[in-house]
């Protein structure tokens, strides 16, 4: 494929002052090789994307080839201009320009600046902390030679550690697994639909403790504001609670985890407790190895804190013991506990108290539930033309009133499987309306959820 030629001053990415500054810099060493090379291959990357913007978005193969040019450079200029921060802040465009196209509606496809930003995010934090090993281990080098320890013996120990350590993995996953997100995952609260009050909050916080730490220190300082030990989200079953938790992570950009109860859960004395402390301790030491707070996910907490009125054996309480000790200190580990379930009632008073927040998520009101049908219907070619029915859709979100937002997408997919097995035709208001019909069902009574103490409902727009 052909690269037509643009001017030089196009931007890569979406930062033009990060440009500029790398410009001057190349243009102070002309003569140097690895300059030139930089600059050429700067050039070409701005070539690349300039197709990719005119119509080359769905092009995989182009993309991939964009991305490992771009990789490439990022690495070489980070090596050789390290104080401009390239890699970093180049991620942190690409995602912000896929958020500005989502937010103003430009696209109905997943952005391909994510999935630019996605991989670019990954290499950056695999290679800060290759380069945080390496750190290490030179400093242990050094360290042997001041101790008049032979070359010979010091690079055989280090490489036998480095071995070591290759073996070892911070997270046990036998019964945590971190989230990884994948195309159709929250890209944080934007993907979000409703509930400004929650978001707030969590930002508050959470997010901005989080991204601020000179402000999370002076609020403490001036306030006694501390991040929180845990937030529990709870209500009805399909109404977002584990989408909130991933937008957060995403929006705040902090590694999520997910306890897995089933595997963590054991029929032999002492070793649930050993399980819930393992979780806990691996999530600690990865916030300690990567300098960054983490987000641990317990869902359906219900089925690990039932409450203590019950007739419960010594083990039992011995796990609830050990949990309540476990998210007492997570604040201390730098882990904020997000709890969530659809069974508040049966969840122990003393687990309870330790959150600092209980926020109930409701069904979605009548106008998330139009989002969630446009959002929807947008993404499918045969749908388009509903999607752009407000009044059809209006009666739709009308009629779908008690529904959970994972029932209204469900009821989407069968509205459309009518239509495809009818000629293949556009998706009709008739269709929705005769499904919802079929599936008063998956109709919830959200009295069966609430609690005394509630907070402002949610829904949540698909990607």
């Amino acid at each position: 494929m052909q690269i037509t030629k643009i001017q030089n001053n196009t931007t890569f990415g979406y930062n033009r002052k990060l440009n500029d500054q790398l410009n001057i810099k190349l243009n102070t060493e002309k003569s140097n090789p690895k300059t030139s090379a930089i600059r050429d291959l700067n050039v070409l990357c701005n070539n690349l994307e300039y197709h990719i913007r005119s119509g080359y978005q769905n092009d995989l193969d182009f993309l991939s080839l964009f991305l490992v040019l771009k990789t490439n450079l990022i690495s070489m200029i980070d090596q050789k201009y390290p104080e401009l921060n390239y890699g970093k802040i180049e991620t942190e465009t690409y995602d912000k320009e896929g958020d500005k196209l989502l937010r103003n509606k430009k696209i109905k496809s997943y952005p391909w600046q994510f999935t630019i930003a996605d991989a670019m995010y990954n290499i950056y934090e695999m290679e800060k902390y290759l380069n945080t090993e390496n750190n290490k281990n030179n400093n242990a080098a050094n360290n042997k030679e001041k101790k008049n320890i032979s070359t010979d013996k010091t690079n055989n120990k280090i490489s036998k550690n480095l071995n070591t350590n290759a073996k070892k993995s911070v997270i046990d996953e036998e019964i945590i697994e971190q989230y990884k997100p994948n195309a159709y995952s929250p890209k944080g609260f934007n993907s979000l639909g409703g509930l400004d009050d929650l978001k707030e909050q969590l930002f508050d916080k959470i997010i901005i403790p989080a991204l601020n730490p000179d402000q999370a220190e002076k609020d403490f300082k001036e306030y006694g504001k501390r991040s929180p030990r845990g937030i529990m989200l709870y209500g009805p079953p399909g109404c977002g609670k584990t989408s909130i938790i991933e937008a957060l992570s995403a929006e705040s950009k902090l590694p999520l985890f997910k306890l897995k109860i089933s595997k963590a859960g054991s029929k032999y004395i002492n070793t649930t407790s050993t399980n819930y402390q393992k979780a806990f301790d691996s999530v600690a030491k990865y916030s300690e190895q990567n300098n960054t707070p983490c987000l641990m996910l317990i869902d359906e907490i219900d089925g690990m804190t039932k409450s203590r009125d019950d007739e419960f054996s010594n083990e039992d309480l011995k796990q609830i013991g050990t949990l309540l000790n476990l998210i007492e200190t997570a604040r201390d580990k730098n882990i904020i506990i997000l709890g969530a379930t659809n069974k508040y009632d049966l969840i122990d008073e003393a687990i309870k108290r330790r959150f600092d927040d209980q926020i109930y998520i409701g069904l979605p009101k009548k106008d998330t539930r139009k989002i969630i049908l446009e959002k929807t219907l947008a993404n499918w070619t045969k749908g388009e033309q509903l999607s752009k029915d407000s009044q059809a859709l209006e009666e739709i979100a009308e009629k779908m009133e008690g529904f959970p937002s994972s029932a209204i997408i469900i009821i989407s997919d069968k509205a459309s499987d009518i239509a495809r097995k009818d000629l293949r035709r556009d998706i009709e208001k008739n269709d929705f309306l005769t499904e919802i019909e079929k599936n008063q069902n998956l109709r919830i009574n959200e009295n069966n959820y609430k609690s005394s103490k509630t907070s402002a409902k949610i829904g949540f727009k698909r990607n």
